[in-house]
């Protein structure tokens, strides 16, 4: 029984790394089509939330599943408790990158982006993809060293939101207020991206540790 049950909790930690691969497309895409008005990519990065949803659905299924029938103990809980909350983030950073899909989708052909923030979103897709391929090593791995380095790199997201909202609300701002909320949307859709990572990180160094790290 003990042995069936390594190789059902292995599976389910394998399958989550896998789920977690897919959000790094998905907010690629996502940028690529608020940057360059790009419905196919708008388009994939839709496709590539509903995937992350069904499988997600099924993973987090099969871990209650596992807890339900075998009633784990200790570090085994941990690992499927944690992997559970860790299902529930992937769901939401798939989700968030059709909602920057769906900004562009909605204005289209018209661009979402002032020319002159375009290097800042960009910065911000670039960050929010590197946070979730952090993300998935970090799962793969289970090292707390890379988990709090996963953490402390969102300061990186932070930033440029910071510069993203002092440009709406500068007295240089020329595009009007519906242009000024779709930029604060985009912000906040990265801003929360990212967030998720952190909690997949600080999960991580519970489920190893047992203790979770400070805020």
């Amino acid at each position: 029984m003990r042995e069936q049950f390594d190789e059902q909790l292995e599976q389910i930690r394998d399958d989550l790394v896998e789920l977690c691969t897919l959000t790094e497309p998905a907010i690629d895409c996502a940028t690529r089509a608020v940057l360059d008005t790009d419905l196919s990519a708008a388009d994939r990065a839709t496709e590539l939330s509903a995937d992350i949803e069904a499988r997600a659905a099924e993973l987090d299924h099969r871990a209650l599943t596992l807890i339900a029938r075998q009633q784990p103990v200790a570090l085994d809980l941990r690992s499927l408790i944690g992997g559970m909350h860790n299902i529930a983030d992937l769901r939401r950073m798939g989700s968030l990158a059709a909602h920057i899909a769906e900004v562009a989708r909605l204005h289209h052909p018209e661009p979402v982006v002032p020319h002159e923030l375009r290097g800042i979103i960009s910065d911000m897709g670039v960050a929010a993809t590197a946070q979730a391929a952090a993300a998935r090593e970090v799962l793969r791995t289970r090292d707390e060293a890379a988990a709090l380095d996963l953490i402390w790199a969102d300061e990186r997201t932070d930033e440029l939101l910071r510069r993203l909202f002092a440009a709406t609300k500068s007295d240089e701002w020329l595009h009007g207020a519906a242009s000024a909320v779709n930029i604060t949307l985009l912000g906040r859709f990265y801003e929360r991206f990212c967030d998720h990572t952190v909690e997949i990180g600080r999960r991580v160094i519970f489920v190893v540790t047992g203790e979770i790290p400070d805020q």
